[in-house]
């Protein structure tokens, strides 16, 4: 049986690391204190499965920002092909591309990807901006979910003016607008909103199709915040790790075996994961 379900990977492969990552590549390091490595695709697919577990990838998509070659949905879709019982993915459309976006949506289900992620701050777009809509209504029609990386962000950090990007863009409360106009879309507000825990946990317990991706957070952190709110539980919280960004073994540390009930670590770890991903295309 799979012990867990990563629902936050951005895989260390070439096509990430040496495309829309490497402009923070060096500055991310020294935060990280961390050298970030190449792996090959059945490097990283055998990662996860020497720990039991499966990872939802992450495609990225910052070429309006950094005029670099996005980690595309078809290097994503090549990633899951190559090890489907390892990997689900995600693609990555910029809703700055007009029309060209709701194309890439349409495609990334055609590729067969689960869900699209989006990066609000390192693709400097408003995630309740009007011209976004389109793209959530086409993914809405797919049935895709829909990841936000909010919060506090790595990228750029220490760098004059943070090279330009707004961590406003990563407030969760931007997302409770998109999931009230899309109430059948899935979505996930990853890092649990960090910079605004609050308002992430507040935004879950009201939209009923927004899932918490619990980045980060210890089982007792995050029990004393969604407990601080009437009405929410963890059937709405995925683990994630955030990895290779962080650590996956010190992530699944944080939840191993008589960390919390037993019952909610199987539901945060596996059990939700599979539920929502069970979603996809209805």
């Amino acid at each position: 049986m799979t012990e867990f379900i990563d629902f936050h990977v951005h895989p260390p492969v070439a096509e990430l690391l040496n495309g829309p990552i490497a402009p923070y590549l060096v500055p991310l390091e020294d935060r990280i204190d961390a050298a970030l490595e190449v792996r090959t695709v059945d490097d990283v697919a055998s990662y996860y499965r020497d720990r039991n577990g499966k990872a939802v990838l992450l495609g990225w998509d910052t070429e309006t920002i950094t005029q670099t070659r996005p980690f595309s949905g078809t290097d994503v879709a090549a990633m899951v092909d190559a090890h489907p019982d390892v990997f689900y993915g995600f693609g990555s459309i910029d809703p700055a591309r007009g029309a060209a976006a709701v194309a890439g949506v349409h495609s990334a289900a055609r590729l067969g990807l689960v869900g699209l992620a989006f990066h609000p701050i390192g693709q400097g777009f408003d995630p309740s901006s009007r011209s976004a809509f389109n793209v959530y209504e086409a993914a809405d029609e797919h049935g895709l979910i829909c990841f936000f990386h909010t919060g506090y962000s790595r990228l750029g950090s220490g760098m004059p003016g943070g090279t330009g990007l707004r961590l406003t863009h990563g407030a969760p409360t931007a997302v409770d607008e998109v999931a009230a106009t899309f109430p059948n879309l899935q979505i996930v507000i990853a890092h649990l909103g960090r910079l605004w825990r609050d308002e992430a946990v507040a935004v879950a317990a009201h939209k009923s199709n927004v899932w918490l991706n619990l980045v980060g957070s210890t089982p007792r952190g995050c029990m004393d915040d969604l407990d601080a709110l009437a009405g929410l539980d963890f059937d709405r919280c995925l683990f994630g790790s955030d990895w290779c960004f962080a650590s996956l073994d010190d992530s699944l540390a944080e939840w191993q075996a008589g960390s919390v009930d037993e019952t909610v670590r199987r539901r945060v770890l596996h059990d939700n994961a599979e539920r929502l991903l069970g979603l996809v295309g209805t």
